[in-house]
């Protein structure tokens, strides 16, 4: 039987642990305040700095244990290999994201119309501080953009400005965006409509900001979306993930919907008039069928009493 008295742990071993399990629980709460909370961002990213460092000396210590551990003979290889599992497992989740990290731009705004991007008004005075300015960067990362994402174009749509603004106004929130603000276009091209809203981020929580600009006139429509990370200098492709993801919806409600325009009208009317006719046709069919049925069966009756006459 061993005794334990005389078994020497190595401190180190002990420390990884401590480490380990501080990491955890600094990362762990800073998720949950941050995503469930209205704690600062700035803030969070520090705490996540200083859990994702302190989860990285965990494993170093550990290492260091397990050395000392093999060449002394000391006890402790089970704390010590927890002071790496642990870490491991903390940082799996962000280590996913290196590939993308490596080969994306380094951007964090992205939007259809790289030339005139829609201007943020009301989102505008919330990008303070440490948050990222809401003006579009520039040329650098128009250039950017259309390298990696050359799909990312005006949404066109022959639509009336009014009716493609109450589309975008489905879409959003389908999306379950959180709207900020919403000023639907004036008359039928004075002045483009603009829908500003809010994301965030599945498990963080991070918030991006996105600006939808509808303009045209009674018949068409031009749609440009923008999403742009209020913190952070690369969105690891998420804003380019959220407009595709927005376009794809719109040309989905676009598909399922009728225009209400005056050539959608008059198309809308051509179907159901063509539809009455068919209807109408195949009513006269139905009784000419039941005239001619209805005379064969005269037909017959005379014919029956005819060659009863006869027998008599």
């Amino acid at each position: 039987m061993i005794d334990r008295s005389t078994v020497i742990v190595a401190p180190l071993a002990r420390w990884s642990s401590r480490i380990a399990v501080f990491s955890a629980s600094l990362l762990i709460v800073a998720v949950a305040l941050h995503r469930l909370t209205s704690f600062p961002t700035q803030v969070a990213v520090n705490l996540f700095a200083v859990g994702a460092g302190a989860a990285g000396l965990a494993m170093l210590v550990a290492l260091v244990a397990l050395v000392q551990i093999w060449r002394r003979g000391l006890a402790g290889a089970g704390r010590a290999a927890f002071g790496i599992l642990l870490p491991m497992l903390l940082l799996a989740w962000p280590l996913t994201y290196v590939p993308a990290f490596l080969k994306l731009p380094k951007i964090n705004d992205v939007t259809t119309d790289v030339t005139a991007p829609p201007r943020f008004v009301t989102l505008a005075k919330l990008r303070t501080g440490e948050a990222n300015p809401a003006a579009y960067p520039g040329a650098r990362f128009a250039n950017e953009q259309q390298k990696a994402y050359p799909d990312l174009r005006t949404f066109v749509v022959d639509r009336g400005v009014e009716e493609a603004f109450e589309l975008v106004e489905e879409v959003a929130r389908k999306l379950k965006w959180k709207v900020a603000a919403a000023e639907p276009p004036v008359g039928k091209s004075a002045k483009a409509g603009l829908l500003e809203a809010t994301d965030q981020t599945m498990v963080v929580g991070f918030t991006d900001d996105i600006i939808v600009r509808v303009e045209g006139n009674a018949t068409r429509s031009r749609i440009d979306v923008r999403s742009a990370s209020r913190y952070g200098q690369a969105d690891l492709g998420q804003n380019a993930t959220r407009v595709r993801r927005f376009l794809a919806e719109m040309q989905s409600r676009v598909d399922g919907t009728f225009a209400t325009t005056a050539a959608g009208r008059r198309a809308l009317r051509t179907t159901r008039a063509g539809a009455l006719v068919k209807k109408l046709k195949g009513r006269d069919q139905q009784k000419a069928e039941s005239r001619n049925k209805r005379d064969r069966v005269q037909s017959s009756a005379q014919r029956g009493r005819g060659q009863k006459e006869t027998l008599r």
